[in-house]
Protein backbone atom coordinates (compact mmCIF):
# COMPACT_ATOMS: atom_id res chain seq x y z
CA UNK A 1 0.00 0.00 0.00
CA UNK A 2 2.70 2.24 0.78
CA UNK A 3 3.92 2.47 -3.02
CA UNK A 4 0.52 3.13 -4.05
CA UNK A 5 0.49 5.72 -1.82
CA UNK A 6 3.48 7.00 -3.50
CA UNK A 7 2.00 6.56 -6.77
CA UNK A 8 -0.86 8.96 -6.28
CA UNK A 9 -0.40 11.69 -8.57
CA UNK A 10 -0.48 15.62 -7.58
CA UNK A 11 -4.32 16.99 -7.65
CA UNK A 12 -4.63 20.25 -6.69
CA UNK A 13 -7.36 22.28 -5.50
CA UNK A 14 -10.61 20.27 -4.74
CA UNK A 15 -13.82 21.42 -3.63
CA UNK A 16 -16.35 18.83 -2.18
CA UNK A 17 -19.55 17.98 -4.67
CA UNK A 18 -22.97 19.42 -3.70
CA UNK A 19 -25.71 19.51 -6.21
CA UNK A 20 -26.38 22.81 -5.12
CA UNK A 21 -22.92 23.81 -6.33
CA UNK A 22 -22.91 22.36 -9.56
CA UNK A 23 -23.45 25.88 -11.73
CA UNK A 24 -20.83 27.03 -9.52
CA UNK A 25 -18.10 24.60 -9.83
CA UNK A 26 -18.34 24.43 -14.07
CA UNK A 27 -18.49 28.44 -13.87
CA UNK A 28 -15.08 28.27 -11.85
CA UNK A 29 -12.96 25.77 -13.31
CA UNK A 30 -10.01 28.23 -13.35
CA UNK A 31 -10.08 27.87 -9.47
CA UNK A 32 -10.86 23.88 -9.24
CA UNK A 33 -8.34 20.91 -10.16
CA UNK A 34 -10.65 17.96 -8.58
CA UNK A 35 -13.64 17.31 -6.40
CA UNK A 36 -14.69 14.70 -3.90
CA UNK A 37 -18.28 13.09 -3.83
CA UNK A 38 -19.80 11.34 -0.90
CA UNK A 39 -20.23 8.07 -1.70
CA UNK A 40 -23.69 7.14 -0.32
CA UNK A 41 -25.17 10.27 -2.54
CA UNK A 42 -24.46 7.62 -5.62
CA UNK A 43 -25.29 4.13 -3.91
CA UNK A 44 -28.36 2.67 -4.43
CA UNK A 45 -29.57 6.02 -6.31
CA UNK A 46 -31.98 6.61 -9.71
CA UNK A 47 -30.36 6.95 -12.81
CA UNK A 48 -30.85 10.64 -12.91
CA UNK A 49 -27.93 10.67 -9.99
CA UNK A 50 -25.79 8.17 -12.02
CA UNK A 51 -26.02 10.66 -15.14
CA UNK A 52 -24.78 13.52 -12.28
CA UNK A 53 -21.61 11.21 -11.84
CA UNK A 54 -21.16 10.51 -15.22
CA UNK A 55 -21.09 14.08 -15.81
CA UNK A 56 -18.92 14.96 -13.20
CA UNK A 57 -16.23 12.01 -14.35
CA UNK A 58 -16.11 12.97 -17.99
CA UNK A 59 -14.74 17.00 -16.48
CA UNK A 60 -12.77 16.21 -12.96
CA UNK A 61 -10.36 13.70 -11.06
CA UNK A 62 -13.12 12.43 -8.34
CA UNK A 63 -12.13 11.14 -5.04
CA UNK A 64 -14.83 8.84 -3.53
CA UNK A 65 -15.50 10.11 0.67
CA UNK A 66 -17.42 7.68 2.45
CA UNK A 67 -19.87 7.79 5.01
CA UNK A 68 -21.25 5.01 6.86
CA UNK A 69 -18.36 2.64 6.05
CA UNK A 70 -17.69 2.63 9.95
CA UNK A 71 -14.36 1.14 10.53
CA UNK A 72 -14.33 1.40 14.52
CA UNK A 73 -16.99 -0.68 14.63
CA UNK A 74 -16.11 -4.30 16.73
CA UNK A 75 -18.94 -5.51 15.15
CA UNK A 76 -16.96 -5.52 11.53
CA UNK A 77 -18.29 -3.82 8.35
CA UNK A 78 -21.33 -4.64 6.82
CA UNK A 79 -20.62 -6.31 3.97
CA UNK A 80 -22.96 -5.62 1.94
CA UNK A 81 -22.59 -2.31 1.80
CA UNK A 82 -18.83 -2.88 0.81
CA UNK A 83 -19.53 -4.84 -2.24
CA UNK A 84 -21.69 -1.30 -2.96
CA UNK A 85 -19.07 0.51 -2.30
CA UNK A 86 -16.42 -1.22 -4.14
CA UNK A 87 -18.58 -1.46 -7.54
CA UNK A 88 -18.65 2.48 -7.47
CA UNK A 89 -14.58 2.82 -5.98
CA UNK A 90 -14.47 0.63 -9.59
CA UNK A 91 -16.35 2.71 -11.68
CA UNK A 92 -14.93 6.11 -10.85
CA UNK A 93 -11.56 4.65 -10.70
CA UNK A 94 -9.76 7.52 -8.60
CA UNK A 95 -6.00 7.38 -8.20
CA UNK A 96 -7.57 7.16 -4.25
CA UNK A 97 -10.48 6.96 -1.88
CA UNK A 98 -11.20 8.38 1.74
CA UNK A 99 -13.33 7.27 5.10
CA UNK A 100 -13.39 8.60 8.44
CA UNK A 101 -11.48 7.11 11.87
CA UNK A 102 -14.96 6.93 13.29
CA UNK A 103 -17.96 4.40 14.32
CA UNK A 104 -21.41 5.33 12.87
CA UNK A 105 -22.97 1.78 14.12
CA UNK A 106 -23.19 0.18 17.50
CA UNK A 107 -24.98 -3.09 18.26
CA UNK A 108 -26.11 -3.07 14.61
CA UNK A 109 -27.78 0.17 15.47
CA UNK A 110 -27.14 3.40 13.03
CA UNK A 111 -25.84 6.02 15.71
CA UNK A 112 -26.42 8.99 13.06
CA UNK A 113 -23.32 10.60 13.00
CA UNK A 114 -19.59 10.04 12.96
CA UNK A 115 -18.45 8.95 16.53
CA UNK A 116 -14.86 9.36 17.63
CA UNK A 117 -12.80 5.96 18.97
CA UNK A 118 -10.51 6.03 22.01
CA UNK A 119 -6.75 5.96 21.10
CA UNK A 120 -6.18 2.90 22.31
CA UNK A 121 -4.79 -0.64 21.17
CA UNK A 122 -8.16 -1.91 21.44
CA UNK A 123 -9.59 0.43 18.63
CA UNK A 124 -6.22 0.73 16.95
CA UNK A 125 -7.03 -3.42 16.62
CA UNK A 126 -10.11 -3.13 15.41
CA UNK A 127 -9.56 -0.78 12.77
CA UNK A 128 -6.49 -2.50 11.23
CA UNK A 129 -9.22 -5.86 11.02
CA UNK A 130 -11.87 -3.63 9.78
CA UNK A 131 -9.14 -1.72 7.26
CA UNK A 132 -7.42 -5.46 5.60
CA UNK A 133 -10.98 -6.47 5.57
CA UNK A 134 -11.83 -3.73 3.00
CA UNK A 135 -8.13 -3.23 1.39
CA UNK A 136 -9.19 -7.29 0.25
CA UNK A 137 -12.15 -5.59 -1.76
CA UNK A 138 -11.35 -2.62 -2.74
CA UNK A 139 -7.89 -2.26 -4.24
CA UNK A 140 -7.63 1.21 -4.65
CA UNK A 141 -5.29 3.20 -1.99
CA UNK A 142 -7.58 4.47 0.91
CA UNK A 143 -6.98 7.55 3.16
CA UNK A 144 -8.49 8.46 6.89
CA UNK A 145 -10.09 11.17 7.92
CA UNK A 146 -9.29 13.00 11.52
CA UNK A 147 -12.91 13.86 13.02
CA UNK A 148 -13.86 16.43 15.50
CA UNK A 149 -14.39 15.56 19.65
CA UNK A 150 -16.56 17.13 22.04
CA UNK A 151 -15.46 15.40 24.80
CA UNK A 152 -12.82 13.83 26.50
CA UNK A 153 -12.69 9.89 25.83
CA UNK A 154 -11.75 7.68 28.47
CA UNK A 155 -9.17 4.87 28.35
CA UNK A 156 -6.63 6.91 25.91
CA UNK A 157 -3.20 5.39 25.59
CA UNK A 158 -2.20 7.36 22.47
CA UNK A 159 -1.61 10.80 22.32
CA UNK A 160 -3.49 11.87 18.75
CA UNK A 161 -0.54 12.07 16.57
CA UNK A 162 0.72 8.82 17.48
CA UNK A 163 -2.05 7.01 17.16
CA UNK A 164 -2.20 8.32 13.40
CA UNK A 165 1.21 7.75 12.72
CA UNK A 166 0.31 3.95 14.29
CA UNK A 167 -1.97 3.24 12.25
CA UNK A 168 -1.22 4.62 9.10
CA UNK A 169 1.68 2.75 9.91
CA UNK A 170 0.07 -0.70 10.83
CA UNK A 171 -2.43 -0.39 7.88
CA UNK A 172 -0.50 1.39 5.16
CA UNK A 173 -3.61 3.63 4.81
CA UNK A 174 -2.98 7.42 4.08
CA UNK A 175 -4.26 10.24 6.09
CA UNK A 176 -6.79 12.81 5.29
CA UNK A 177 -6.00 15.48 7.40
CA UNK A 178 -9.21 17.52 7.85
CA UNK A 179 -7.35 20.86 8.89
CA UNK A 180 -10.26 22.44 10.50
CA UNK A 181 -11.18 19.26 12.96
CA UNK A 182 -8.05 19.66 13.59
CA UNK A 183 -7.95 23.01 14.51
CA UNK A 184 -11.43 22.55 16.39
CA UNK A 185 -9.85 20.08 18.64
CA UNK A 186 -6.92 21.94 19.54
CA UNK A 187 -9.38 25.31 20.60
CA UNK A 188 -11.58 23.27 22.96
CA UNK A 189 -8.76 20.81 24.12
CA UNK A 190 -6.24 23.19 24.49
CA UNK A 191 -3.21 22.04 22.80
CA UNK A 192 -1.20 23.64 19.99
CA UNK A 193 -1.80 22.64 16.42
CA UNK A 194 1.25 23.70 15.03
CA UNK A 195 3.55 21.33 17.72
CA UNK A 196 0.79 18.53 16.50
CA UNK A 197 1.49 18.68 12.83
CA UNK A 198 5.33 18.41 13.57
CA UNK A 199 4.77 14.90 15.24
CA UNK A 200 2.58 13.64 12.03
CA UNK A 201 4.58 11.33 10.01
CA UNK A 202 4.06 14.01 6.68
CA UNK A 203 4.95 11.68 4.42
CA UNK A 204 1.58 9.81 5.23
CA UNK A 205 -0.75 12.92 4.57
CA UNK A 206 -2.26 12.81 1.06
CA UNK A 207 -4.86 15.01 1.10
CA UNK A 208 -6.27 17.69 3.25
CA UNK A 209 -9.79 18.99 3.97
CA UNK A 210 -10.96 22.87 5.22
CA UNK A 211 -13.75 25.01 5.79
CA UNK A 212 -14.42 27.83 8.17
CA UNK A 213 -16.26 26.99 11.82
CA UNK A 214 -18.41 28.39 14.38
CA UNK A 215 -18.68 28.99 18.11
CA UNK A 216 -21.62 27.36 19.57
CA UNK A 217 -21.92 28.17 23.26
CA UNK A 218 -18.25 28.59 23.86
CA UNK A 219 -17.53 25.65 22.05
CA UNK A 220 -16.21 25.50 18.01
CA UNK A 221 -17.89 23.16 15.58
CA UNK A 222 -17.34 22.00 12.52
CA UNK A 223 -20.62 23.08 10.63
CA UNK A 224 -18.75 23.56 7.48
CA UNK A 225 -20.89 26.82 6.53
CA UNK A 226 -18.28 29.42 7.24
CA UNK A 227 -15.61 31.31 5.06
CA UNK A 228 -12.54 29.77 6.52
CA UNK A 229 -10.93 31.69 9.04
CA UNK A 230 -7.61 32.88 9.01
CA UNK A 231 -5.90 30.84 11.92
CA UNK A 232 -6.97 27.52 9.45
CA UNK A 233 -5.39 29.07 6.64
CA UNK A 234 -2.03 29.65 8.47
CA UNK A 235 -1.99 26.12 9.57
CA UNK A 236 -2.43 24.90 6.20
CA UNK A 237 0.50 27.35 5.04
CA UNK A 238 2.47 25.77 8.11
CA UNK A 239 1.56 22.13 6.72
CA UNK A 240 3.16 23.15 3.10
CA UNK A 241 5.98 24.50 4.01
CA UNK A 242 7.10 21.04 5.24
CA UNK A 243 4.65 18.62 2.95
CA UNK A 244 2.73 19.08 -0.21
CA UNK A 245 -0.46 16.89 -0.08
CA UNK A 246 -1.74 15.75 -3.37
CA UNK A 247 -4.45 17.94 -2.65
CA UNK A 248 -6.46 20.17 -0.35
CA UNK A 249 -10.12 20.60 -0.64
CA UNK A 250 -12.52 22.63 0.69
CA UNK A 251 -15.80 21.08 2.42
CA UNK A 252 -18.57 23.20 1.97
CA UNK A 253 -22.23 21.53 3.16
CA UNK A 254 -23.87 24.59 3.99
CA UNK A 255 -24.89 28.52 2.89
CA UNK A 256 -24.21 27.58 -0.71
CA UNK A 257 -25.67 30.94 -2.50
CA UNK A 258 -22.45 33.00 -0.64
CA UNK A 259 -20.46 32.23 -3.97
CA UNK A 260 -18.31 35.09 -2.46
CA UNK A 261 -17.03 33.47 0.00
CA UNK A 262 -16.60 30.16 -1.55
CA UNK A 263 -14.41 31.66 -4.06
CA UNK A 264 -12.38 33.44 -1.60
CA UNK A 265 -11.76 30.36 -0.13
CA UNK A 266 -10.68 28.90 -3.39
CA UNK A 267 -8.44 31.45 -4.41
CA UNK A 268 -6.28 31.45 -1.01
CA UNK A 269 -5.70 28.05 -0.95
CA UNK A 270 -4.94 28.06 -4.98
CA UNK A 271 -2.56 30.68 -4.01
CA UNK A 272 -1.04 28.74 -1.19
CA UNK A 273 -0.45 25.97 -3.37
CA UNK A 274 0.99 27.92 -6.33
CA UNK A 275 3.92 29.28 -3.84
CA UNK A 276 4.96 25.69 -3.70
CA UNK A 277 6.66 24.06 -6.21
CA UNK A 278 5.23 20.58 -6.32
Amino acid sequence: MENKLHSIPYLGNGIGFKPELKSFIFLNRDKIDFIEVIAEHYIDVPCIKLRELELLRQHFTIIPHAINLSLGSAQGIDKTYVKKLAKLVEYIDPPYWSAHISYTQAHGLDVGHLSPIVYNSEFLEILSKNISEIQSSISKPLILENITNHAELAGKEFTDADFLNTLCEKTGVGLLLDITNLFINSRNFSFDPYSFIEHLNLEKIVQCHYVGCEDQRNQLTDTHSRKTQVEIFSLIAFLLERHVPKGILLERDERFNDHGEIVSDLLMAKELLEKIKV
